[in-house]
This record gives structure tokens, C-alpha cells and sequence, in this order.
């Protein structure tokens, strides 16, 4: 079914995009000439009011988030029995546009993608407490500007609020990326359930296949509770093992072993742009929907003993006794030195070579019997050719 109705103020153009819930359009708004897209829910609401409040309480929830990486929802509505959306128009493909093909995105790009969604998480939740609970690669915009911007936050769950009635039996989400919890349709969902569905948008970006694509939605719910995937490296060699493991506890099934915030998330996203393995990754005994990520010995001591580009470890400088602290103050690792002293730095990896200690003190005063003795000599040679002189008159 593909659903068009006429909407006062706004003329539509064309047609975006289709989907099992809701189709999108691309529309102008009249008064202030604009290219705006149109979200017209498939279902009608039957002058059901409760149903019709829910849908207008967490539209003015979104209308509320306003992030760079955010979709601005303009204004809702209902027309002729169907609720709809005006959101901002953003040109460009979805992520899941890119990969549609099968095709796997480049990790650089995929981890671009993932910073921006996870900042974009952090403000919804610290700031407002919603939950999008359909996060994947259809609702990741990618701006021709190069910014990704969500979808859909107009259909999350909004927690808090006095005046959401949720039924029992009703699932948010898609089953291919949502988490155990909300496949159970359990209460209580946090931003720890979008970490499970961002993990799964990530596995798809990164393999080019939809997570668990050939069963049935029944079965993929079940999956997410029970079954697990390949480990997103055996079906894509290019991706690092750090992504492998953020992956893997994205999508821990249990809420506990995933990343307690968005900051913890941000934090590995860094570090794996950077070169360095995750700070906490999942251990072998855990479950995840992704299958342990087998990192071998040597690729881990690499990941941790080369930090990357602008996140150096910095040591404690090492001091010979004697010296002062300023001008032993400079970073081991070729950090900057608060001394104005330049600092030899070595190549990363090289042993470190401790050159001999000088005590200038020490040295200076173990001169001093020498010279006293070295008088002495002078003095006592002088004496004798005095008196030698002496004795011939």
C-alpha cells in the first residue's frame, strides 16, 4: 500500500521511500518555500484517541531533540484517518542504500557513521530519555554534506512520560537489530537497547548482509534471544579486530556486559580510529549475538603498545639524581616537553637507551685532594731549587 493524502500548506512531489509501516514523500512547504519530507503512517487510527494522543505526545517529544545528527520533525498531524510527519528533507542515501547491493562499506566510513549516531544516542538519552528503538542503516541518512542524521525518533519510546500507553503485546523495532530485551517486550528499555541495535547496523555495514536475512520475523526475534552470527571478520577480512570485538559488546545479550553509557562507546569508537583496541572488550565466556572475536596475541600488544596519533600514553619522565625536574619533564613517547631544552624523541618500539649518569657535583669535588696534591708537589720543588740556588752564594 502506498499512501498519498492531500495535506494543507504542503504540495507533495514525490515519492521517497516504502516501507511495511509508513511511506515518504517528498514535499513543498507553501509558505515558507521549502523542500520538507512527508512520513504518512500506513495505519489508520480509526478515531481511536488513545492511540491518536500517543502518536501526538511523542511527535512534540521529538520535535524537542535538536541535534546535527538528528532529523527535525516539523510538525504532525492526522488527515483522513492517517497520522503523518513533516521531518527536514535530507538529501542523500540511507546507509542501508549503500549496502543494499551486498557491498560492504569501508570501516573508516562505518566508524564515521557510528561516532555521529552515537552522539547524537548520548543527547536523546542524557537530555531527554527517549530511546529510538529502530536503529539501522534505513534510518541512518547520509547527508551529501557528509553528516549522518537519524530517522524515525518520532516513532521511539519515550520513557517518563505520564501519558504513554504502550500495549503489551506491542514490539517497537525491527527484529533484525533489535535486542533480547525488546524481542521479549520487556519494560524498562534504556539507551543500552539502541548500543544492541547500532551493533547490529554496524554488523550489516560491515558484511554487507542483514543480520540473520534468511529467517522469518518470528524466528529472527528468537534469534536475537538464543542464536548468534558469525563473527563479522571471518566474512569480511578488512575489518580490524577492534571493530570485531565493539561489535561483539554492542551486542552482548545481556545489558549488564554492554557499555554502561554513550561516553564508554564514543570512548572505543576513538580508539579504534586511532589504531588501539577497545578498552574493555567481551570475555570468551560471555554471550553476544556475535561470535567471540579471537584476537590473536600479537595483534593485541600491537593495539595496545602503539597508541595512535593524538592519544599517546604519556610516562613519567625518567631523572638522573642530580638533575632538576623541568628538564627531564618531556613525554617518552615524543610527547611535547614543557622544557624549552629540545628532547630527543626514538621511533615507537625502539629500546630505550639510558645514557651514563653524570653527578657534577660529586665530580667536582673528588678534583679537589688532586689539586691539593698537585700544590704540594709544586711547593716542595720550588723549595728545593731555592735552597740548591741558596747553598751555591
Amino acid at each position: 500500500m502506498s499512501t498519498q493524502i492531500e495535506i494543507p500548506g504542503y504540495t507533495i512531489v514525490s515519492k521517497i521511500a516504502e516501507g511495511g509501516m509508513a511511506t515518504v514523500w517528498k514535499a513543498r512547504q507553501e509558505k515558507l518555500e521549502r523542500v520538507v519530507a512527508v512520513k504518512i503512517l500506513e495505519k489508520k487510527v480509526d478515531g481511536d484517541d488513545e492511540e491518536y494522543n500517543r502518536f501526538i505526545y511523542e511527535a512534540r517529544a521529538a520535535a524537542t531533540l535538536i541535534h546535527p545528527n538528528i532529523v527535525q520533525v516539523i510538525d504532525a498531524g492526522e488527515r483522513d484517518g492517517f497520522l503523518y510527519y513533516i521531518m527536514e528533507y535530507v538529501p542523500g542515501p540511507t546507509a542501508g542504500d549503500v549496502v543494499s547491493q551486498g557491498t560492504p562499506m569501508p570501516e573508516t566510513q562505518i566508524l564515521q557513521i557510528a561516532l555521529e549516531v552515537s552522539e547524537a544516542l548520548d543527547y536523546a538519552w542524557r537530555d531527554h530519555k527517549v530511546v529510538h528503538c529502530d536503529i539501522k542503516p534505513e534510518n541512518l541518512l547520509l547527508h551529501r554534506n557528509g553528516r549522518t542524521k537519524i530517522a524515525d525518533l518520532g516513532l521511539a519510546q519515550v520513557l517518563g512520560g505520564d501519558n504513554i500507553a504502550v500495549e503489551e503485546d506491542m514490539t517497537l523495532g525491527t527484529p533484525n537489530y533489535f535486542p533480547p530485551e525488546q524481542a521479549l517486550v520487556e519494560e524498562g528499555l534504556d539507551c543500552r537497547a539502541d548500543m544492541y541495535a547500532l551493533g547490529a547496523s554496524l554488523w550489516h555495514m560491515g558484511t554487507g548482509e542483514v543480520p540473520f536475512h534468511d529467517l522469518e520475523p518470528e524466528e529472527v526475534a528468537s534469534m536475537q534471544v538464543h542464536g548468534q552470527l558469525e563473527n563479522p571478520k571471518k566474512l569480511n577480512g578488512d575489518l580490524s579486530w577492534a571493530f570485531c570485538c565493539l561489535v561483539e559488546k554492542l551486542m552482548a545479550k545481556d545489558v549488564q556486559h554492554r557499555h554502561s553509557d554513550w561516553a564508554e562507546v564514543m570512548a572505543d569508537i576513538h580508539s579504534i580510529k586511532s589504531g588501539r583496541m577497545i578498552k574493555s572488550p567481551l570475555a570468551s565466556n560471555v554471550r553476544s549475538t556475535v561470535l567471540h572475536t579471537k584476537v590473536p596475541e600479537a595483534k593485541t600488544k600491537k593495539a595496545i603498545n602503539s597508541p595512535g596519533r593524538g592519544n599517546s600514553i604519556r610516562r613519567a619522565p625518567r631523572r638522573t639524581r642530580g638533575s632538576s625536574p623541568a628538564r627531564g619533564s618531556g613525554s617518552s613517547t615524543g610527547g611535547s616537553t614543557t622544557s624549552a631544552r629540545p628532547v630527543r624523541r626514538r621511533s615507537p618500539g625502539a629500546a630505550a637507551v639510558i645514557p651514563p649518569t653524570h653527578h657534577p657535583k660529586s665530580t667536582t669535588s673528588n678534583i679537589w685532594p688532586l689539586v691539593t696534591g698537585l700544590g704540594l708537589i709544586v711547593i716542595l720543588l720550588y723549595a728545593f731549587t731555592f735552597l740548591r740556588i741558596g747553598g751555591g752564594f
